[in-house]
């Protein structure tokens, strides 16, 4: 991932964790599927661009062994201090530090929405690699007729097609088990898919 978007959270990475760093300003529909997903996991989860860490740490209260890595020491700090119980690491989602096979379920709920589509591939290519054989995939993402870009509130984020994101799973070793899709007036369109690494 890029520098140029690790220093634009790390500006305002207080304000992000004050206004999106607690599971119960989550949509309930994302909670939920959130948790129904790493409750199905059995194995390790890793929590990939874990953020403010209230993802890695609900999967935790749900009995997961879910650990978090973001490329922003702001967020890894302060989830360090807020969810002590849960363990997470600086790392670059791109290139992370783990073993092959480390793991059963990724989750990358948001977290790739700066990286440009060109590179979509590659950070799916090092999910498939971290994971093991059958193991799962929830990505979540904003969802849009084409890939393209838009203004985000702290730098360039991009619309997900669902058809691009499908075949960037499955370029990548994955198979589509469900997608899940949803929209209204007050926010941009969401997606949100689950793939099985083969």
């Amino acid at each position: 991932m890029t520098q140029e978007v690790s220093q634009a959270y790390s500006k305002r990475a207080s304000e992000y964790v004050a206004h999106l760093g607690s599971v119960k300003d989550m949509d309930p529909l994302d909670v939920a599927l959130i948790t129904s997903w790493g409750t199905s996991v059995v194995g390790p989860v890793l929590d990939a661009g874990s953020g403010p860490g209230h993802w890695t740490q609900l999967l935790c209260e749900h009995g997961c062994d879910a650990r978090g890595i973001d490329m922003v020491q702001k967020f890894v700090g302060s989830a360090r201090e807020r969810f002590p119980r849960a363990s997470f690491e600086v790392g670059d989602l791109l290139a992370m530090p783990f073993d092959k096979a480390s793991f059963d379920g990724v989750l990358a709920w948001y977290s790739l929405i700066h990286l440009r589509p060109e590179l979509r591939s590659q950070a799916f290519g090092e999910f498939a690699r971290v994971l093991r054989p059958a193991g799962t995939l929830l990505v979540g993402a904003f969802l849009g007729t084409q890939d393209a870009p838009f203004a985000h509130a702290i730098t360039e984020a991009f619309y997900w097609s669902e058809q691009g994101l499908v075949s960037d799973l499955e370029a990548a070793g994955f198979t589509v088990i469900s997608v899940h899709t949803r929209s209204s007036e007050e926010n941009r369109p969401h997606l949100a898919v689950i793939a099985q690494r083969l």
